[in-house]
């Protein structure tokens, strides 16, 4: 089998390297008649493989032997033209190759899944990657991860045109490029997978294969399974230990070869009969959970963020440029602002014009450094068109999944932790919000339901909205649930929007049926607390038969916000701008008290809580007469109340400290900013007063 790798390895190298001719060099010839002349000498050595394969190979070799003397020695111009002609020549020569040494160990015969399996089990090929080999290596799962992506990209739009063209080359040079660069890097498993699927690929090509349905499957796991593959290799450099060895490679490599041969692919899918589909959504997800388990708490990501947390995101070179520039004025400004105040001479209308100046430059130099942590939210929405296509097919439901928006740029940390809350809502529209095709049609719906996924920004937001077309939430049962559950009170009023938001209270479901996707009433409590923890907020708009949205708001950056500075006392504290509705001096009249307990203030017709906010954080404020203060009301989740400070002192951009970890989470504090005179103000949690001021 070892000297079956060496010829695979020779035969992609001298394919990758027939890739790279060019009619203007001619010496690039003389590196492949080596390598053919290597070839050569393994079929020759060959003597357990079928008879006629080994003669056709033997004979093509001698071929193409022939036709590469011939153009060294000028017989045959070196011309595009006779460059195609030894391409295809080798191709013919990797094909019979192939088949000769997948027919050696089962002679002839597809393997089945337990015998790939017990054999993977038994005799697992874990190859050491050489130390000089790293850096390349590094650049190649940077690289191939960018074009495995794109395939996945491409092949989620073919589903929807399978008849674009462009779309399948883009696809195809996709594979052909990493099956290149795992040759010249000696990694022979993912060459021979990216090969194997990029033969599939070019039948489709060459309208000799339609790619659809199976084989659209077996593309998409030949996708996931080099990106287990990159992974593993990622796992190896980091740890310095051998490349972990697949499981079921050889048997996914035989689905690709019945494809190619559009052979009946029931003789190598090894499924359990009557396997049920609750069964087969489990296995969509707990592959996710795996691969999400393996990047978060796998022994090379840990030691790669202990030792550096060497994250890394692409930034433009432009940016690179302007930020350079910036911090080049920056200090030329900070020079002018120093000799002017060395001056004696120096006035105070010159001063404030040169340290307004430069304060311009900071500010114009920090919203381009948080520029440059921006990334676009593509690969988000890319993971939720692949989980829709999955979990759409498995559950028997036909789904149009559109997209717009991708380009939508926000911070790395928010993309990174948006995943999450997106799948369960995902999950939820598909399992139930969306009809099966019957019910649709009874309904006179078209079959096809529709989620829509929508990015795009909103006065200094990034909105991210999740629509369906499907039933709409059942407010009737939601209510029941949650009265069953103590959430409310049976006697109790609820607008739609508040009976709709019930459904994020933990342990509370309407499903019908508990299945791996939802109805363990686990999802959408998470979902809600991982996009507070973003300070971000969810929004529920839905109607029976017509469809639900969900409506996800949230900063651009955890990084600043802008904030109202107001006074109390002797302290400063800083409240979130988008979380103030208004800001006003109350008269006597619009003050009351509820049994000398609760005060409440009446604003716009509205009676609301107020809070004195000098009693939550025992401070001696300039005055306790309301009359003589300000409230500042404040929104969240459809509730306002009315918090009482002495005065307002501007508003301005503020950069967040997080509290000490000796702290702990404080109720009511979100962070903290160092002010202009180095002063530190609490920044306030706004929801987090409001649940201590209720209490």
């Amino acid at each position: 089998m070892q000297d079956n790798n060496k010829l695979i390895e020779l035969i992609e190298q001298m394919a990758c390297g027939v890739n790279m001719l060019s009619p203007k060099d001619l010496s690039e010839l003389d590196g492949l008649q080596t390598i053919l002349n290597e070839i050569n000498q393994n079929i020759a050595t060959i003597n357990d493989g079928p008879v006629q394969l080994l003669e056709q190979a033997r004979g093509t070799g001698s071929e193409l032997t022939e036709l590469l003397q011939k153009i060294l020695q000028k017989e045959v111009k070196y011309t595009n033209k006779s460059i195609k002609s030894v391409t295809q020549v080798v191709s013919t020569l990797q094909n019979l190759v192939e088949q000769i040494t997948e027919s050696q160990p089962e002679d002839g015969s597809i393997p089945s899944e337990e015998d790939s399996s017990q054999s993977d089990e038994t005799t697992p090929q874990e190859i050491s990657i050489p130390e000089e080999d790293v850096p390349l290596i590094l650049d190649f799962i940077t690289e191939s991860s960018e074009h495995i992506e794109s395939a996945e990209a491409g092949l989620l739009e073919l589903e929807t045109k399978p008849d674009d063209k462009d779309v399948l080359n883009q696809i195809f040079r996709s594979f052909h490029t990493i099956k290149g660069m795992a040759g010249f890097l000696n990694l022979t498993e993912i060459g021979s997978l990216a090969h194997s699927a990029e033969n599939l690929l070019d039948l489709a090509r060459k309208d000799e294969l339609v790619l659809a349905d199976e084989n659209c499957d077996i593309v998409f796991e030949s996708i996931d399974m080099i990106k287990k593959m990159i992974v593993a290799l990622k796992e190896a450099v980091e740890t310095d230990k051998p490349i972990t060895a697949q499981k079921h490679l050889t048997q996914l490599l035989a689905k690709l070869k019945a494809s190619a041969e559009g052979q009946n692919l029931a003789i190598v899918l090894d499924t359990p009969e009557g396997q049920k589909k609750d069964q087969e959504l489990d296995d969509i997800l707990t592959d996710q959970d795996e691969n999400k388990s393996k990047d978060d708490f796998s022994p090379a990501k840990t030691k790669a963020k202990t030792l550096s947390g060497d994250e890394k995101i692409k930034v433009s070179t432009v940016r690179l440029d302007d930020l350079l520039n910036m911090v080049g004025e920056l200090v030329i400004a900070q020079l002018m602002v120093a000799e002017e105040a060395n001056t004696n001479l120096a006035s105070e209308h010159s001063l404030n014009r040169k340290v307004g100046h430069q304060g311009k430059i900071t500010r114009e130099l920090q919203e381009l450094s948080m520029s440059m942590r921006m990334v676009p939210i593509a690969g988000v929405f890319q993971k939720m068109a692949r989980l829709v296509r999955d979990l759409s097919h498995k559950a028997g439901k036909k789904i149009n999944f559109i997209t717009s928006g991708e380009e939508t740029e926000l911070d790395r940390s928010i993309v990174d932790k948006i995943a999450d809350p997106l799948v369960h809502m995902v999950r939820n529209s598909i399992d139930h919000g969306i009809e099966s095709p019957q019910e649709r049609t009874n309904k006179g719906k078209n079959p096809t339901g529709i989620i829509k996924l929508r990015a795009f920004h909103q006065a200094g937001n990034i909105v991210v909205e999740i629509e369906d077309d499907g039933k709409g939430l059942d407010k009737n049962r939601i209510l029941e649930k949650a009265i069953d559950n103590g959430i409310v009170k049976a006697n109790q009023v609820l607008s739609d929007e508040e009976i709709f938001k019930l459904i994020f209270h933990a342990g509370l479901s309407t499903a019908q049926k508990v299945t791996s996707v939802s109805g363990r009433g686990v999802g959408m409590d998470v979902v809600k607390k991982n996009i507070e923890s973003l300070r971000g907020k969810v929004d529920i708009h839905s109607t029976t038969d017509m469809g639900t949205t969900f409506t996800i708001r949230m900063p651009l950056t955890l990084a600043i916000i802008d904030g109202q500075i107001v006074k109390i006392g002797s302290d400063r504290y800083i409240i979130p701008i988008n979380s103030i509705v208004q800001t006003l001096r109350p008269e006597a009249n619009q003050i009351s008290s509820i049994q000398n307990r609760a005060e409440m203030a009446m604003v716009h017709d509205q009676l609301l809580p107020l809070v004195r906010l000098y009693k939550l954080f025992s401070v001696v404020p300039t005055t306790e007469d309301p009359t003589k203060s300000l409230l500042v009301t404040v929104e969240e989740d459809n509730k306002k109340c009315c918090f009482l400070v002495d005065e307002l002192l501007g508003q301005q951009q503020i950069v967040i400290k997080s509290l000490s970890k000796g702290l702990g989470k404080l109720k009511g504090i979100s962070g903290g900013a160092i002010m202009g005179d180095g002063r530190v103000s609490l920044i306030l949690d706004v929801p987090g007063l409001m649940e201590l001021a209720q209490s």
